[in-house]
């Protein structure tokens, strides 16, 4: 039985889930890239230690990722194809995240959207792209994704997991 608010995926992330989480984030972190380039480029390289390895290297390798029961109980991930996930994640936690993780986590995850803007601002029609993509891969993420999530420790998920009495 099926309790409201419980996840409703049966394990596996649809091709239309997977498209949309990656295309969003990769055209917001593009975008955010080419805004810096254009501008001053010497500036590029943080925001690329922050979007380019920060989710991959960290978000992924030892935050999320290897507390999440979709990639360790169902073999599958919103990461296409999902053995990138497998290679990444060498072994799986189950501890709650600790203070320092929690604060790599929202500081990853703030700066991402934040950072190019300055730099984005000068040419209009990136800014909106880049507004545009941020916009969709975030509400994304905390109306569809962060509402059935089952990564318990993340501190985004939004899912209310009520027990069947």
């Amino acid at each position: 039985m099926k309790v409201k608010g419980q996840c409703s995926l049966t394990g596996k992330f649809s091709l239309w889930e997977k498209i949309y989480a990656q295309s969003s984030f990769i055209a917001m972190g593009v975008i955010g890239t080419i805004g810096i380039i254009l501008e001053d480029w010497i500036w590029v390289i943080p925001y690329m230690a922050i979007c380019w390895y920060g989710i991959p290297g960290i978000v992924m390798r030892h935050l999320i990722c290897p507390r999440c029961p979709h990639l360790h109980e169902y073999g599958d991930c919103l990461q296409a194809p999902p053995t990138i996930s497998k290679w990444l994640v060498k072994k799986r936690k189950t501890a709650p995240l600790s203070a320092f993780e929690k604060f790599l986590f929202y500081l990853i995850f703030i700066l991402i959207p934040t950072y190019p803007i300055y730099w984005l601002m000068s040419n209009p029609i990136l800014l909106s792209a880049f507004l545009l993509t941020a916009s969709m891969w975030y509400l994304g993420q905390f109306f569809y994704f962060c509402r059935r999530c089952r990564v318990k420790e993340c501190p985004f998920n939004r899912a209310t997991m009520t027990r069947i009495k």
